[in-house]
């Protein structure tokens, strides 16, 4: 008759050292099952010697002979245990069970305090190329979106966060969010790509008005900069052309140049040249721009809360700064401004069209918080699922970094 126990896998073999270790333990026999007693009312003197505790249970437990010992090495060595550790591990076997489970437990408390020395020393977050591509690539498009609400504050670094915390790009792996020095070095780098792009936009902003200033001299004489003739400035389209690729890092424009892009340089421009003709030297440059895009849609607003109102009102608004800028600057107001983007990526276009649906569900109050955190959100409002920015063309964006 046939065995009925299965037979033995071939990725059983580490175990077959264990098994002979556990099969040459000496047995202990079970008792058999009786009727239990009511011994409530008896003291241990009472109890009759079927009751008392079986010695030789605690004294198969410690006792190792040399099958028990022969067993053990070869486990030890089929798990390539170090000769030192071998020998550990036979000493180990011959102490009495106390001193074997305290040191267990001790080994225990050592490996936690190990492990504490380990997490105090790990090295500090670093932000790797593809993490400082991908938020980099965001800031330029926040500041080149229609929908961005303000230039300078918290609104676009915690947007940048936000969609950091969505998409997971580079090194943020999740849980890099709950380690404050890492979220410390991950917001500075993200304040200073921001920082770094103003300073581009106005760079170029100056550029294109202003006379080139001297090279430095001896004369102690501060610089009064002044403008160039109105037919040597720089057109708006022009100006938008220069800015993009400058945020693009002198490489083929991955911003999409739009007439609403233009209009939004066109209202950085204004900021810099007065009413009057004099240039704008004061230090607050992007505070007047942030309270005049502010102002714009707060007028929009006004007497209505229809979305569509609103943003036809912006769109004019920027129109006529657009218009505006045309005649003031350049020797071509007629200059064709594409309806459309010009560049030929389509996935640029697409990163930026979702960058804009993203800033315009914040400005709507909706939030760009990750999809797992939305979803229990809603469910628990009870909500179906909002809009938001598109995981595909962002996940572009990421893979190709």
């Amino acid at each position: 008759m046939a065995s009925s126990s299965p037979p033995r896998r071939s990725d059983d073999s580490d175990d077959e050292d264990y098994d002979r270790l556990m099969s040459a333990t000496t047995p202990v026999s079970s008792p058999t099952r009786t009727r239990k007693r009511n011994t409530d009312h008896l003291d241990s003197d009472h109890l009759d010697s079927d009751d008392a505790p079986l010695p030789s249970l605690n004294l198969a437990l410690q006792r190792v002979n040399g099958n028990h010992l022969e067993s053990i090495t070869s486990f030890a060595t089929r798990k390539r245990l170090r000769p030192d550790q071998i020998t550990a591990v036979e000493m180990h076997a011959g102490d009495p069970l106390p001193v074997q489970l305290s040191k267990i437990y001790i080994l225990g408390l050592a490996n936690e305090n190990a492990l504490a020395k380990f997490q105090a020393a790990k090295p500090t977050f670093e932000i790797n190329s593809a993490l400082k591509t991908n938020m980099t690539r965001a800031v330029n498009a926040t500041l080149c979106s229609s929908n961005i609400s303000q230039y300078r504050g918290e609104t676009g670094k915690n947007d940048i966060q936000a969609l950091l915390l969505r998409f997971r790009w580079g090194n943020f792996v999740p849980g890099t969010e709950h380690d404050q020095a890492a979220m410390d070095i991950v917001q500075k780098f993200i304040a200073d790509a921001f920082t770094q792009s103003r300073s581009i936009i106005k760079k170029e902003i100056v550029k294109s008005v202003e006379i080139p200033r001297p090279k430095k001299s001896n004369s102690d004489k501060k610089h009064v900069p002044s403008l160039r003739p109105k037919e040597e400035r720089t057109t708006i389209y022009q100006l938008t052309k220069t800015v993009v690729q400058k945020l693009s890092g002198g490489k083929s424009i991955s911003i999409p140049i739009t007439a609403a892009l233009c209009a939004r340089v066109a209202m950085m421009r204004k900021w810099h040249v007065k009413t009057d003709g004099a240039v704008n030297a004061d230090s607050d440059y992007w505070k007047l721009i942030d309270d005049d895009l502010r102002d714009i849609r707060t007028k929009a607003r006004r007497d209505t809360t229809d979305p569509k109102i609103i943003a036809k009102r912006v769109a004019k608004a920027f129109s006529h700064m657009l218009e505006k800028d045309r005649m003031r600057h350049g020797s071509n107001p007629d200059e064709e401004i594409p309806d459309a983007a010009t560049t030929t990526d389509v996935a640029a276009i697409t990163y930026q069209a979702d960058i804009d649906v993203a800033l315009g569900a914040r400005n709507q109050g909706q939030h760009l918080s990750p999809p797992a955190e939305r979803e229990e959100e809603q469910s628990q409002s009870g909500e179906q699922s909002g809009s938001g920015a598109s995981t595909g063309a962002l996940e572009v964006g990421t893979s190709a970094a």
